[in-house]
């Protein structure tokens, strides 16, 4: 049986610090939760069932179902022209009831600190290496230094309802997702898939984002506040994150790092300026010391966010972001790495992380026939070009300010499809030019207000038609609900000789019109149209009635 979405949580040792100047370290847990997550699955409705299983072959280049033998990883290099695309995160603190207990709110120090982290994360994905040693992936090949891609990051404080049991990654019983056998609260710890404190998937005043949340060790923080017992050590160090599917977009992302603040609070009480020549840096000022953090947690983030992107380790390459060896800058990742990053932006559970407006304002070139039968969220306008087809079969999901352009020569087919807007409301629609062609078949599923087409030699504001002087023809969207409309049906369509129109609506007059704006004028009676003089192709029908005007395209064979 397929599964519905594969989740594979990476292992191995991520050393942030040098060992004789910075003690702290992380492991990456390992499991595969499949089973264990079923919880998290989404509940396909019937229309998504459909394209996923009928329309969606998933044989375009543009997928791939294994990613480390993926053949055309070119085809998702970002461009140097390209703008940039943002990755939501939501750094959740766990804190005790008075809001210590973990980085505070208030407190000015701890924001610089995670702000210095957020922006050096920032700077090394606008900055990478691309000049390698050997024997890294890469090496010899000029690799990009900009990814065009940055985080976007909320930093939210909750206070933990399991703190007073004073140990790292509890969960309540009462909550959804709890253990079995639970007695009030239960450990959680690898491997399982709750210590990613799923439960917060569902609280509403989080905004969306992967969740990345710090908690920390109760015992150990008392120790180190009450006692002033720093010799203990922060305790467990060890770090989680979930990789994408490419069947279940909604499936929910999460990273967790237990004990940060206790290894900045050991760092700064036990570790910067002790004089004991024993110490982990013996005499380093605090300065020093922080910088070392600041520069290390930096590459934890964006090494387990790497994960979020489907990335694995890179342990033959030091200088990788991907290495679990932190001595290194991590300060590289292969252009392969970088197309892998895209390629999970686009078909894969990460892409629903994006903003909406996300947009790099670029052209994705088709010069050549295509087959899009993937599921796929896309950051540029579609250039159709070179007198290509290009046929989509499954989902297309659009930046608000892209478009599909069909060039003079070209054709656009979209047969079974379902295409949207990232913000579900607003898009730039298709531009057919001169001789281009544009075919929407009626088994297309379209139930998005803003969908619509145009046929124009020039690029108009919003990308609609506008009046002039010397035309009378449409001053609105030509294509708008194409098969589906609430209050219209039209049918048989395609049709050879009659369009019958099913409405409670009093009609009170009918247009027709080809994708070139060309008008028509038919024959009506009865609610029934006369197309029997119409060329075979594409219309559409324009029907005024006492609810307003509304178009509905229709094929004449």
């Amino acid at each position: 049986m397929k599964k519905l979405f594969d989740i594979f949580i990476f292992v191995g040792m991520i050393a942030l610090f040098k060992a004789q100047n910075n003690p702290f370290s992380t492991i990456c847990a390992n499991e595969s939760v499949d089973k264990l997550n079923v919880k998290n699955a989404k509940i396909f409705d019937s229309k998504e069932l459909e394209l996923n299983s009928t329309n969606c072959g998933n044989t375009s280049q543009y997928y791939s179902s294994n990613d480390y033998s993926y053949n055309h990883y070119d085809l998702y290099l970002p461009k140097s022209s390209d703008g940039i695309i943002y990755l939501k995160l939501n750094f959740i603190f766990l804190t005790k009831p008075d809001g210590t207990g973990n980085f505070e709110q208030n407190n000015s120090d701890h924001n610089a600190f995670l702000d210095e982290t957020i922006s050096r994360v920032n700077q090394t994905l606008l900055n990478l290496d691309g000049q390698p040693t050997s024997p890294c992936e890469g090496y010899g090949q000029t690799n990009l230094t900009n990814t065009k891609v940055q985080f976007v990051v909320n930093k939210i404080w909750k206070v933990d309802p399991a703190w007073d049991y004073l140990y790292t990654g509890y969960i309540p019983c009462t909550l959804s997702g709890a253990p079995v056998t639970c007695t009030n609260f239960n450990k959680v710890y690898p491997n399982s898939t709750d210590y990613y404190y799923t439960y917060f998937d569902n609280d509403s005043t989080i905004p969306s984002g992967i969740n990345v949340v710090f908690a920390n060790n109760g015992n150990i923080y008392n120790e180190f506040v009450n006692n002033n017992n720093y010799s203990i050590g922060y305790g467990e160090g060890w770090a989680a994150s979930e990789s994408p599917s490419n069947s279940n977009f909604s499936q929910k992302l999460g990273q967790f790092y237990p004990n940060a603040y206790l290894a900045y609070l050991w760092m700064k009480n036990y570790v910067a300026d002790n004089p004991d020549p024993t110490s982990p840096a013996p005499n380093t000022p605090w300065t020093t010391v922080r910088g070392w953090y600041v520069a290390n947690f930096r590459k934890g983030i964006l090494h387990e966010t790497g994960h979020n992107f489907n990335l694995g380790h890179e342990n033959n390459c030091a200088p990788n972001i991907m290495n679990q060896d932190g001595v290194a800058a991590g300060n590289f990742l292969s252009n392969l790495q970088i197309s892998k990053i895209y390629l999970a932006a686009s078909t894969k559970s990460t892409r629903q992380y994006f903003t909406e407006d996300s947009f790099k304002n670029t052209s994705l070139n088709v010069g050549n026939d295509e087959l899009w039968d993937l599921n796929f969220r896309l950051y540029s306008n579609v250039k159709i070009d070179n007198n290509s087809s290009l046929k989509a079969t499954c989902k297309i999901i659009m930046a608000p300010d892209s478009r599909f352009i069909v060039k003079d020569g070209s054709n656009f087919i979209i047969e079974g499809a379902e295409i949207t807007s990232a913000n579900n409301s607003t898009w730039n629609g298709i531009k057919v030019e001169g001789n281009g062609y544009l075919l929407i078949n009626p088994d297309t599923f379209i139930d998005t207000n803003h969908f619509y087409a145009y046929a124009d030699n020039t690029p108009l504001p919003n990308g609609k038609f506008s009046s002039s002087p010397n035309t009378d023809k449409i001053n609105e969207e030509i294509i708008e609900n194409t098969i589906v409309d609430k209050d219209y049906r039209i049918y048989p369509n395609p049709t050879g000789d009659f369009i019958n129109i099913l409405t409670k609506n009093k009609i009170s007059k009918i247009e027709i019109f080809n994708l070139l704006n060309q008008s028509f004028l038919p024959i009506y009676k009865d609610n029934k149209v006369d197309v029997r003089n119409l060329s075979q192709g594409n219309y559409i029908l324009k029907i005024y009635s006492n609810s307003g005007a509304k178009t509905i395209h229709f094929i004449k064979n």
